[in-house]
C-alpha cells in the first residue's frame, strides 16, 4: 500500500515501550496522520548524511526567519513527564490528549530522501515507512534544519547512550 502525505506538523517523541523515536506527522489530522518510528542505529547512521546534505548544499545560506512547516515540541517522554519548557519561536506546545486521541498508521521509517532544487534552493524532504507509506515537506533551509533539531531534543542521550547531538 502507498500513502503519500504532505508534511504540515511534525511531533517527534520518545516511545519508552518500543524504545524508538515516533515520528508522528500531522498528528492532530486523523485522515492524514502517519506515526514512523525511527530506531537508534538509524538515527546514527542518518545524523552525519544529513550534515553532508547541509554542508554541500547551503554552505553560506544565511539563516531567515520564514519557517514553511510548524513543528511540535516535546521533551522525551517518561511514564509522568510533562512539557514545561518554553518551545523554541517556530514550535508549538504538543496537546497531548490530541496526541493519543488521533494515534494513527505506525510504521517502522526506512528510508529518508533529500532532493535539492538548485532554482528555488528548497529541500525535498521524503521520509519513507517499512510499508512505503510516504511523508513529504518540500523547505528552506531553517525549516530543514528546525526539523533535525527537534528529532534531536526527543532522542533519549543517556537511555541511547549517546552524547550531545
Amino acid at each position: 500500500m502507498n500513502k503519500l502525505i504532505t508534511i504540515n506538523t511534525i511531533t517527534p517523541i520518545y516511545d519508552i515501550a518500543e524504545d524508538r523515536i515516533r515520528l508522528s506527522i500531522n498528528y492532530q489530522d486523523a485522515n492524514n496522520r502517519i506515526d514512523m518510528m525511527l530506531t537508534r542505529s538509524f538515527l546514527l547512521k542518518l545524523l552525519p548524511t544529513i550534515e553532508e546534505f547541509i554542508y554541500k548544499h547551503y554552505p553560506d545560506e544565511p539563516i531567515e526567519d520564514e519557517v514553511n512547516v510548524e513543528l511540535t515540541y516535546s521533551n522525551a517522554l517518561t511514564e509522568a513527564s510533562e512539557v514545561t519548557d518554553t518551545p523554541p519561536s517556530n514550535r508549538t506546545p504538543t496537546n497531548f490528549e490530541d496526541f493519543e486521541l488521533h494515534k494513527g498508521l505506525e510504521d517502522l521509517l526506512r528510508t529518508i530522501n533529500l532532493t535539492y532544487d538548485k532554482n528555488t534552493k528548497l529541500t525535498t524532504l521524503t521520509l519513507i515507512s517499512k510499508d512505503k507509506y510516504q511523508a513529504v515537506i518540500t523547505c528552506n533551509i531553517d525549516t530543514l534544519k528546525s526539523i533535525i533539531d527537534t528529532i534531536k531534543q526527543s532522542v533519549p542521550k543517556l537511555q541511547w547512550g549517546i552524547g550531545y547531538l
